[in-house]
Protein backbone atom coordinates (compact mmCIF):
# COMPACT_ATOMS: atom_id res chain seq x y z
CA UNK A 1 0.00 0.00 0.00
CA UNK A 2 1.68 3.25 -0.74
CA UNK A 3 -0.24 6.69 -0.02
CA UNK A 4 0.98 9.78 -1.29
CA UNK A 5 0.00 13.35 -2.27
CA UNK A 6 2.54 13.78 -4.98
CA UNK A 7 4.34 10.65 -5.81
CA UNK A 8 7.23 9.92 -7.36
CA UNK A 9 6.87 9.55 -11.31
CA UNK A 10 7.82 6.07 -11.24
CA UNK A 11 5.14 5.59 -8.85
CA UNK A 12 2.66 7.02 -10.96
CA UNK A 13 3.52 4.83 -13.71
CA UNK A 14 3.39 1.87 -11.61
CA UNK A 15 0.18 2.99 -10.19
CA UNK A 16 -1.59 3.20 -13.32
CA UNK A 17 -0.05 -0.42 -14.78
CA UNK A 18 -2.24 -3.91 -14.75
CA UNK A 19 -0.26 -4.76 -11.64
CA UNK A 20 -2.06 -2.24 -9.03
CA UNK A 21 -4.87 -0.34 -7.54
CA UNK A 22 -5.40 2.84 -8.19
CA UNK A 23 -7.44 4.63 -5.80
CA UNK A 24 -7.78 8.59 -5.73
CA UNK A 25 -9.14 10.94 -3.56
CA UNK A 26 -9.43 14.10 -4.88
CA UNK A 27 -10.91 16.23 -1.66
CA UNK A 28 -9.47 16.25 1.79
CA UNK A 29 -11.42 14.80 4.89
CA UNK A 30 -14.56 16.37 5.81
CA UNK A 31 -14.24 17.73 2.43
CA UNK A 32 -12.16 20.73 3.68
CA UNK A 33 -11.35 22.92 0.69
CA UNK A 34 -7.51 23.27 -0.16
CA UNK A 35 -5.85 26.49 0.82
CA UNK A 36 -5.70 29.39 -1.42
CA UNK A 37 -1.76 29.90 -3.14
CA UNK A 38 -0.65 33.88 -3.49
CA UNK A 39 2.35 34.23 -5.63
CA UNK A 40 4.08 37.14 -4.50
CA UNK A 41 6.18 38.48 -7.26
CA UNK A 42 9.79 39.46 -5.03
CA UNK A 43 10.90 41.57 -7.74
CA UNK A 44 8.06 43.58 -7.54
CA UNK A 45 8.52 44.09 -4.16
CA UNK A 46 12.09 45.13 -4.72
CA UNK A 47 10.55 47.66 -7.00
CA UNK A 48 8.38 49.15 -4.75
CA UNK A 49 11.31 49.45 -2.50
CA UNK A 50 11.21 46.52 -0.21
CA UNK A 51 14.21 44.92 0.73
CA UNK A 52 12.54 42.77 3.24
CA UNK A 53 12.75 39.07 3.23
CA UNK A 54 8.96 38.91 4.32
CA UNK A 55 6.62 40.43 1.27
CA UNK A 56 3.96 43.09 2.40
CA UNK A 57 1.62 40.60 1.97
CA UNK A 58 3.38 38.24 4.09
CA UNK A 59 3.81 40.75 6.61
CA UNK A 60 0.21 41.49 6.68
CA UNK A 61 -0.46 37.75 7.18
CA UNK A 62 2.00 37.93 9.96
CA UNK A 63 0.22 40.79 11.80
CA UNK A 64 -3.24 39.14 11.56
CA UNK A 65 -2.02 35.98 13.09
CA UNK A 66 -1.72 37.39 16.90
CA UNK A 67 -5.48 38.86 16.52
CA UNK A 68 -6.82 35.67 15.19
CA UNK A 69 -4.82 33.28 18.02
CA UNK A 70 -3.88 31.41 15.20
CA UNK A 71 -0.58 29.97 14.04
CA UNK A 72 1.59 30.06 10.96
CA UNK A 73 4.35 27.83 9.32
CA UNK A 74 6.86 29.57 8.03
CA UNK A 75 9.00 27.82 5.19
CA UNK A 76 12.89 27.88 4.14
CA UNK A 77 15.04 25.34 1.87
CA UNK A 78 18.73 26.62 3.98
CA UNK A 79 19.40 26.01 7.49
CA UNK A 80 21.94 28.69 9.14
CA UNK A 81 21.77 32.44 8.95
CA UNK A 82 22.82 33.17 5.12
CA UNK A 83 23.84 31.10 2.08
CA UNK A 84 27.54 32.86 1.98
CA UNK A 85 29.72 35.67 3.04
CA UNK A 86 31.65 38.00 0.91
CA UNK A 87 33.50 41.34 0.78
CA UNK A 88 31.99 44.42 0.02
CA UNK A 89 35.50 45.98 -0.98
CA UNK A 90 37.08 43.37 -3.40
CA UNK A 91 34.48 40.50 -3.87
CA UNK A 92 36.01 37.59 -1.91
CA UNK A 93 33.78 34.71 -0.82
CA UNK A 94 34.70 32.75 2.43
CA UNK A 95 34.99 29.36 1.09
CA UNK A 96 35.98 26.03 3.06
CA UNK A 97 39.29 24.58 3.06
CA UNK A 98 38.22 21.38 2.23
CA UNK A 99 35.09 21.78 -0.49
CA UNK A 100 34.43 23.68 -3.05
CA UNK A 101 31.44 25.55 -1.56
CA UNK A 102 31.36 28.52 0.21
CA UNK A 103 30.91 28.73 4.34
CA UNK A 104 27.21 29.27 5.28
CA UNK A 105 27.17 32.02 8.28
CA UNK A 106 25.47 30.68 11.75
CA UNK A 107 24.42 32.88 14.57
CA UNK A 108 24.24 30.46 17.34
CA UNK A 109 23.07 33.15 20.38
CA UNK A 110 22.99 37.31 20.63
CA UNK A 111 27.03 37.14 22.08
CA UNK A 112 28.68 34.65 19.98
CA UNK A 113 30.99 35.25 17.69
CA UNK A 114 29.90 34.83 13.88
CA UNK A 115 30.42 31.62 13.01
CA UNK A 116 30.77 30.09 9.64
CA UNK A 117 30.33 26.54 8.90
CA UNK A 118 30.56 24.15 5.86
CA UNK A 119 27.38 22.20 4.89
CA UNK A 120 29.38 19.07 3.27
CA UNK A 121 32.11 18.42 5.91
CA UNK A 122 30.92 20.40 8.76
CA UNK A 123 34.61 22.26 8.90
CA UNK A 124 33.75 25.87 10.92
CA UNK A 125 35.46 28.52 11.86
CA UNK A 126 35.28 32.08 13.13
CA UNK A 127 34.08 34.96 10.92
CA UNK A 128 37.46 36.72 10.44
CA UNK A 129 37.25 40.63 11.59
CA UNK A 130 38.88 41.70 8.51
CA UNK A 131 38.72 39.99 5.06
CA UNK A 132 41.93 37.85 4.19
CA UNK A 133 42.17 39.10 0.57
CA UNK A 134 41.97 42.83 0.92
CA UNK A 135 41.60 43.82 5.04
CA UNK A 136 38.69 45.46 4.47
CA UNK A 137 35.96 45.16 7.43
CA UNK A 138 32.89 45.48 5.14
CA UNK A 139 31.30 41.60 4.99
CA UNK A 140 27.95 40.78 3.68
CA UNK A 141 25.99 38.07 4.42
CA UNK A 142 23.76 37.16 1.21
CA UNK A 143 20.85 34.62 1.71
CA UNK A 144 18.87 33.89 3.55
CA UNK A 145 18.35 30.42 6.36
CA UNK A 146 16.22 29.44 9.17
CA UNK A 147 17.99 31.59 11.57
CA UNK A 148 18.30 34.93 9.61
CA UNK A 149 14.26 34.42 9.40
CA UNK A 150 13.80 33.73 12.98
CA UNK A 151 16.11 36.92 13.42
CA UNK A 152 14.07 38.94 11.07
CA UNK A 153 11.23 38.12 12.74
CA UNK A 154 12.38 39.10 16.35
CA UNK A 155 13.25 42.17 14.74
CA UNK A 156 10.11 43.15 12.81
CA UNK A 157 7.28 40.95 14.47
CA UNK A 158 8.62 41.07 18.56
CA UNK A 159 5.23 40.32 19.73
CA UNK A 160 5.48 36.68 17.78
CA UNK A 161 7.09 33.88 19.43
CA UNK A 162 9.02 32.04 16.63
CA UNK A 163 10.57 27.83 17.15
CA UNK A 164 13.43 27.29 14.75
CA UNK A 165 12.62 23.88 13.68
CA UNK A 166 15.50 22.00 11.43
CA UNK A 167 18.75 19.89 11.57
CA UNK A 168 20.77 21.96 13.94
CA UNK A 169 18.02 22.46 16.32
CA UNK A 170 16.74 18.77 16.24
CA UNK A 171 19.85 17.36 16.87
CA UNK A 172 19.62 16.11 20.69
CA UNK A 173 17.42 13.23 21.44
CA UNK A 174 13.93 13.67 21.36
CA UNK A 175 14.23 17.40 20.44
CA UNK A 176 11.89 16.75 17.24
CA UNK A 177 9.07 16.14 19.04
CA UNK A 178 9.69 18.30 22.18
CA UNK A 179 9.51 21.14 19.62
CA UNK A 180 6.57 20.24 18.05
CA UNK A 181 4.28 19.68 21.45
CA UNK A 182 5.61 23.36 22.18
CA UNK A 183 4.26 24.70 19.15
CA UNK A 184 0.86 21.79 19.53
CA UNK A 185 0.51 23.37 22.38
CA UNK A 186 0.41 26.70 21.34
CA UNK A 187 3.68 27.99 23.23
CA UNK A 188 4.04 29.47 19.80
CA UNK A 189 2.74 31.12 17.10
CA UNK A 190 5.58 30.13 14.48
CA UNK A 191 7.38 27.67 13.25
CA UNK A 192 10.55 28.18 10.99
CA UNK A 193 11.86 24.78 8.98
CA UNK A 194 13.16 23.44 6.10
CA UNK A 195 12.00 20.94 4.33
CA UNK A 196 11.34 18.76 8.21
CA UNK A 197 7.73 20.74 7.90
CA UNK A 198 6.89 19.58 4.81
CA UNK A 199 5.12 16.42 6.05
CA UNK A 200 3.62 14.70 9.56
CA UNK A 201 2.30 18.25 11.32
CA UNK A 202 -1.29 17.85 10.98
CA UNK A 203 -1.93 21.11 13.73
CA UNK A 204 -5.69 22.71 12.85
CA UNK A 205 -4.47 25.98 14.46
CA UNK A 206 -2.19 26.42 11.70
CA UNK A 207 -3.60 28.37 8.96
CA UNK A 208 -0.67 30.15 7.12
CA UNK A 209 2.36 29.03 5.60
CA UNK A 210 4.63 31.19 4.16
CA UNK A 211 6.96 30.25 1.44
CA UNK A 212 10.16 32.67 2.10
CA UNK A 213 12.30 31.77 -1.06
CA UNK A 214 10.71 29.06 -3.42
CA UNK A 215 13.61 29.73 -6.20
CA UNK A 216 16.18 27.60 -4.12
CA UNK A 217 14.64 24.48 -5.16
CA UNK A 218 14.10 25.43 -8.88
CA UNK A 219 17.29 24.79 -11.05
CA UNK A 220 19.42 21.84 -9.84
CA UNK A 221 21.93 20.28 -11.58
CA UNK A 222 19.36 16.91 -11.64
CA UNK A 223 16.33 15.94 -13.84
CA UNK A 224 14.46 15.09 -11.03
CA UNK A 225 14.45 18.85 -9.83
CA UNK A 226 11.38 20.18 -11.25
CA UNK A 227 9.40 16.92 -9.89
CA UNK A 228 10.52 17.41 -6.56
CA UNK A 229 10.68 21.01 -6.30
CA UNK A 230 6.88 20.34 -7.02
CA UNK A 231 6.56 17.97 -4.47
CA UNK A 232 8.36 20.02 -1.98
CA UNK A 233 6.17 22.87 -2.39
CA UNK A 234 2.45 21.53 -2.67
CA UNK A 235 3.27 19.14 0.81
CA UNK A 236 4.27 22.48 2.79
CA UNK A 237 0.98 24.22 1.35
CA UNK A 238 -0.83 21.01 2.13
CA UNK A 239 -0.14 21.75 5.67
CA UNK A 240 -2.33 25.01 6.34
CA UNK A 241 -5.98 24.60 7.09
CA UNK A 242 -6.38 20.99 7.97
CA UNK A 243 -9.02 22.33 10.72
CA UNK A 244 -12.23 23.96 10.43
CA UNK A 245 -10.55 27.54 9.81
CA UNK A 246 -9.92 28.03 6.04
CA UNK A 247 -5.75 28.02 5.24
CA UNK A 248 -3.66 30.68 3.05
CA UNK A 249 -0.21 30.04 1.66
CA UNK A 250 1.73 32.98 0.52
CA UNK A 251 4.47 31.59 -1.80
CA UNK A 252 7.45 34.49 -2.60
CA UNK A 253 9.84 34.00 -5.50
CA UNK A 254 11.45 35.83 -8.44
CA UNK A 255 10.07 33.72 -11.03
CA UNK A 256 6.20 33.65 -10.61
CA UNK A 257 6.17 32.27 -14.14
CA UNK A 258 8.13 29.03 -13.62
CA UNK A 259 6.17 26.18 -14.62
CA UNK A 260 6.90 24.66 -11.68
CA UNK A 261 5.51 27.31 -9.55
CA UNK A 262 2.65 27.82 -11.93
CA UNK A 263 1.80 24.18 -11.19
CA UNK A 264 2.06 24.63 -7.71
CA UNK A 265 -0.81 27.37 -7.47
CA UNK A 266 -3.12 24.84 -9.56
CA UNK A 267 -2.55 22.76 -7.08
CA UNK A 268 -2.79 20.12 -9.73
CA UNK A 269 -0.52 16.99 -9.46
CA UNK A 270 -1.91 15.14 -12.87
CA UNK A 271 -1.35 17.99 -15.35
CA UNK A 272 1.86 18.26 -13.76
CA UNK A 273 3.22 15.15 -14.47
CA UNK A 274 1.52 14.62 -17.71
CA UNK A 275 4.16 18.09 -18.94
CA UNK A 276 6.96 15.97 -16.52
CA UNK A 277 6.52 13.00 -18.39
CA UNK A 278 6.99 14.24 -22.04
CA UNK A 279 10.34 15.93 -21.15
CA UNK A 280 11.00 12.63 -19.59
CA UNK A 281 10.42 10.34 -22.31
CA UNK A 282 11.91 12.69 -25.19
CA UNK A 283 14.97 12.47 -22.90
CA UNK A 284 14.80 8.90 -22.11
CA UNK A 285 15.24 9.74 -18.26
CA UNK A 286 13.61 7.40 -15.87
CA UNK A 287 10.64 6.30 -16.09
CA UNK A 288 11.10 5.47 -19.59
CA UNK A 289 15.17 4.90 -19.37
CA UNK A 290 17.29 3.59 -16.81
CA UNK A 291 20.65 5.57 -15.53
CA UNK A 292 23.80 4.03 -14.34
CA UNK A 293 25.83 6.65 -12.35
CA UNK A 294 29.71 6.14 -11.38
CA UNK A 295 30.90 8.13 -8.76
CA UNK A 296 35.14 8.57 -8.63
CA UNK A 297 36.65 9.86 -6.12
CA UNK A 298 39.94 10.44 -4.15
CA UNK A 299 42.82 12.88 -2.79
CA UNK A 300 44.87 12.68 -6.09
CA UNK A 301 42.72 15.35 -8.80
CA UNK A 302 44.79 13.89 -11.48
CA UNK A 303 44.32 10.30 -10.77
CA UNK A 304 40.42 11.10 -10.24
CA UNK A 305 40.17 12.41 -13.65
CA UNK A 306 42.24 9.53 -15.29
CA UNK A 307 40.41 7.15 -13.84
CA UNK A 308 36.76 8.56 -15.04
CA UNK A 309 38.31 8.70 -18.40
CA UNK A 310 39.22 5.70 -18.34
CA UNK A 311 36.11 4.29 -17.13
CA UNK A 312 34.18 6.91 -20.06
CA UNK A 313 35.83 5.16 -22.63
CA UNK A 314 35.53 1.64 -22.07
CA UNK A 315 32.06 2.12 -21.51
CA UNK A 316 31.69 3.76 -25.34
CA UNK A 317 33.61 0.86 -26.56
CA UNK A 318 31.37 -1.57 -24.99
CA UNK A 319 28.48 0.72 -26.75
CA UNK A 320 26.26 -0.19 -23.91
CA UNK A 321 23.85 2.66 -24.06
CA UNK A 322 24.56 6.31 -23.77
CA UNK A 323 27.44 7.91 -21.72
CA UNK A 324 27.40 11.33 -20.55
CA UNK A 325 30.66 12.76 -19.48
CA UNK A 326 32.96 12.01 -17.45
CA UNK A 327 32.62 15.22 -15.96
CA UNK A 328 33.43 17.02 -12.17
CA UNK A 329 30.76 16.45 -9.96
CA UNK A 330 28.58 19.18 -9.03
CA UNK A 331 30.65 19.85 -6.00
CA UNK A 332 34.05 18.86 -7.31
CA UNK A 333 35.96 18.87 -4.08
CA UNK A 334 34.24 17.47 -0.34
CA UNK A 335 36.07 16.50 2.45
CA UNK A 336 39.29 17.31 0.40
CA UNK A 337 38.61 14.27 -1.95
CA UNK A 338 37.47 15.45 -5.70
CA UNK A 339 35.37 13.61 -7.45
CA UNK A 340 34.49 13.19 -10.86
CA UNK A 341 31.52 11.22 -12.66
CA UNK A 342 30.22 9.18 -15.56
CA UNK A 343 26.67 8.69 -16.51
CA UNK A 344 25.39 5.43 -18.49
CA UNK A 345 21.95 5.39 -20.07
CA UNK A 346 20.18 2.91 -21.18
CA UNK A 347 17.08 1.54 -22.58
CA UNK A 348 14.33 0.38 -20.34
CA UNK A 349 14.87 -3.31 -20.84
CA UNK A 350 18.42 -3.14 -21.29
CA UNK A 351 20.59 -4.83 -18.72
CA UNK A 352 24.41 -4.44 -18.25
CA UNK A 353 26.92 -6.76 -17.22
CA UNK A 354 30.20 -6.90 -15.20
CA UNK A 355 29.66 -3.88 -14.10
CA UNK A 356 32.51 -4.44 -11.33
CA UNK A 357 34.36 -4.90 -13.83
CA UNK A 358 35.12 -1.37 -14.22
CA UNK A 359 36.79 -1.21 -11.12
CA UNK A 360 40.37 -2.39 -12.82
CA UNK A 361 40.40 1.27 -14.16
CA UNK A 362 40.75 2.80 -11.07
CA UNK A 363 44.05 2.52 -9.29
CA UNK A 364 44.28 2.16 -5.37
CA UNK A 365 43.74 5.73 -4.29
CA UNK A 366 40.56 6.21 -6.17
CA UNK A 367 37.58 4.86 -4.60
CA UNK A 368 34.63 3.78 -7.32
CA UNK A 369 30.66 3.75 -6.52
CA UNK A 370 28.48 2.52 -8.86
CA UNK A 371 24.64 3.64 -8.02
CA UNK A 372 22.46 1.72 -10.73
CA UNK A 373 18.83 4.00 -10.81
CA UNK A 374 20.30 6.82 -8.42
CA UNK A 375 17.91 8.85 -7.32
CA UNK A 376 20.48 11.59 -6.87
CA UNK A 377 22.81 12.91 -9.62
CA UNK A 378 24.52 15.36 -7.78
Amino acid sequence: ILGSATPSLESWIAANSDDALYLSLPKRILDRPMPRIEVVDMRQELRDRNGSIFSRSLQSALRQLKETGQQGLLFIHRRGHSTFVSCRSCGYVMECPNCDVSLSFHHTHENAKPLLRCHYCNFAQTQPQKCPSCSSTYFKHFGSGTQRVVQELARSFPELKAIRFDSDTTRAKGAHRALLTQFAQGESDLLVGTQMLTKGIDLPQVTLVGIIAADGLLNLADFRASERAFQTLVQVAGRSGRGEDPGRVILQTYAPEHPVIQAVQRQKYEPFVEAELKQREALNYPPYGRLVLMRLSGMNADAVQTAAERIGTALMDAQVGEVLGPAPASVMRVAQRYRWQVLLKLERDRTIEHLEDLRSHCPSGVSLTIDVDPMNLM
